[in-house]
Order: C-alpha cells, then sequence, then structure tokens
C-alpha cells in the first residue's frame, strides 16, 4: 500500500513538473504563425509589417496585414500571460489577440448606413451597434409592434454585405429604451417575444392606471412565495428553484412595487401578482 501511493504521488509530481515546463516553455508566435492565424480566422491578406519587442515573458510580437476582401487594415498580436493559481504564478502562456472583429463591425456598419438609415425611418426605431450584440429601441408601442419584421429587415440588410459572416448574430428590442420587447437570434431565425407590455397593461387597468415601469429583472420564485405555496404550485419542480421575472413599478404616491407572472416561473396556475419589498421580506398587495 505504502509503495503503491508513493508511486502515485511521483506520478502526481511528474504531471505536475510536465505542465510547468510546458507552460514556462512557450513564447510569441512566429510571424508566419500569426499570418497563418489571420487567413484562418479572417481571410487571405496581405503583410505588411511587424513589430517584435521584448523577450522572455515580456515577448511581444504584432503584425499589420491587409485584408485583401475588404481592404481593411489590422493587426494580430501574440503576447505572454501569467497562469495565476491561488495567487501564485505557475509559469506563462501565449495569448493571441486581434482588432479585425472590431474593424470588421465598422466597415459593415459603413457600407449598410444609407440602407439602416431608411430602415429606422420606416419603422421608427433608433439603431445601437453594441459590441457583440445589436439593439433596436422603437420610438412608440405602436411602431414597435412592427419590431419582428423591422429587425428581419436589419439582419438582412447587415448580411448582403458580411460576406465573412462575422456579424453579430443577437439583437435586443425595445420601446422607449427601458421597455424589453423581444429578442432575436439571426444565426437560428428565432424571434422571442417578450410580456412585459401584457404585463404593463394588466397593472393599469387592475391596479394603479399612473403606475410607472421602471425595469425588469430575473428572479427566483422563492423570493415571493413561501415554501408550501411553492410545493402547491410547483409540485414536480425537482432541481432547484424555479426563476422568472419581476417586473418593478413606482405607483401614483412614489412607492415602489413588483409584478410576476406566474406562468414565466412554470408554475400549474395562471396569474399575475403584485407585491411589495419590506425589511423583513415581500408582502402581496391586496387589490
Amino acid at each position: 500500500m505504502r509503495t503503491r501511493n508513493a508511486v502515485k504521488r511521483m506520478a502526481i509530481f511528474l504531471m505536475m513538473f510536465a505542465m510547468v515546463c510546458a507552460l514556462c516553455s512557450c513564447r510569441v508566435s512566429r510571424k508566419s504563425d500569426l499570418i497563418r492565424y489571420a487567413k484562418s480566422n479572417y481571410g487571405d491578406c496581405e503583410f505588411i509589417r511587424q513589430d517584435h519587442t521584448g523577450s522572455g515573458n515580456d515577448e511581444v510580437r504584432t503584425v499589420y496585414l491587409k485584408d485583401k476582401e475588404t481592404g481593411i487594415e489590422y493587426s494580430v498580436t501574440s503576447s505572454m500571460s501569467s497562469v495565476v493559481i491561488d495567487g501564485s504564478v505557475f509559469g506563462h502562456h501565449e495569448n493571441k489577440s486581434s482588432d479585425f472583429d472590431t474593424k470588421y463591425q465598422a466597415y459593415l456598419l459603413d457600407k449598410a448606413d444609407r440602407g439602416l438609415s431608411d430602415l429606422a425611418e420606416e419603422y421608427g426605431f433608433s439603431f445601437d451597434p453594441d459590441t457583440g450584440i445589436y439593439k433596436l429601441s422603437f420610438d412608440s408601442r405602436e411602431s414597435g409592434e412592427n419590431a419582428k419584421k423591422a429587425v428581419k429587415e436589419v439582419d438582412k440588410l447587415l448580411a448582403k454585405y458580411d460576406t465573412k459572416n462575422l456579424r453579430p448574430m443577437n439583437y435586443l428590442l425595445y420601446v422607449d429604451e427601458n421597455v424589453y420587447i423581444g429578442s432575436y437570434d439571426a444565426s437560428i431565425g428565432e424571434y422571442i417575444k417578450s410580456n412585459e407590455f401584457d404585463i404593463i397593461d394588466y397593472v393599469h387597468e387592475n391596479y394603479d392606471p399612473d403606475a410607472v415601469f421602471l425595469d425588469s429583472l430575473g428572479a427566483y420564485i422563492n423570493q415571493f412565495l413561501s415554501y408550501e405555496e411553492i410545493d402547491e404550485l410547483f409540485p414536480s419542480e425537482g432541481d432547484g428553484v424555479p426563476m422568472g421575472t419581476a417586473y418593478y413599478f413606482r405607483d401614483k404616491d412614489g412607492d415602489i412595487f413588483i409584478a410576476i407572472d406566474l406562468d414565466e416561473f412554470g408554475a400549474n396556475v395562471s396569474g399575475i401578482r403584485l407585491f411589495r419589498d419590506y425589511a423583513y421580506g415581500m408582502e402581496e398587495i391586496e387589490y
């Protein structure tokens, strides 16, 4: 048994030693490797120049390239990053980065600028190209009713110029920039409608016509209901606490209250319920 444990310890030591050696032996990529990386990820390119500075763990190599298809000039950089475990450095590894994606998005938006302006005027929205995701904010609830058609037109326009298939595929849709009305995943053509306006309508029609919608956040059902009621409404729930959305409002007196839709949490009964958040916990509003 003692011999077996010694062998295990030796095997673990050798494995750790090999990993550390591998990390310590890393260095930045050669020029040819970075050009190969660029061609593999972004397409055929021309070499312009390179910068190579430092040595050891401070070594950095950057190649400057020109994309043959679009004319975009961009860079690819290889540098060293520390591997830190529990505050201790266990060697270094190579890290590659490029500004091609950022410049390509700017290229796409420039190509589609006139068409985007026409669509924004036709459907009544403003377009916000956030990093990695696009946001459409409609001027009014009425214009937002055409959100599904509008976002598909926007993506169709961008796809026309996106010859490398690198555009962001996800869109978030709002009205007045704070009422979330849905999302669109262009990679699979899926449009998901939010029911925020249904919640707002319910609150205005059944509780406070002057209430102002503030925001919506993810929430767990046990923030609102007792465990006894959860067992009753979610009898088949076996893995974790059900999640849904909490909708925050300010009433006519300036106080905050919250609405939840039991359907969104997966309850076996339907219904929208209202709560106030006190220091001692949630208290349901009777109305």
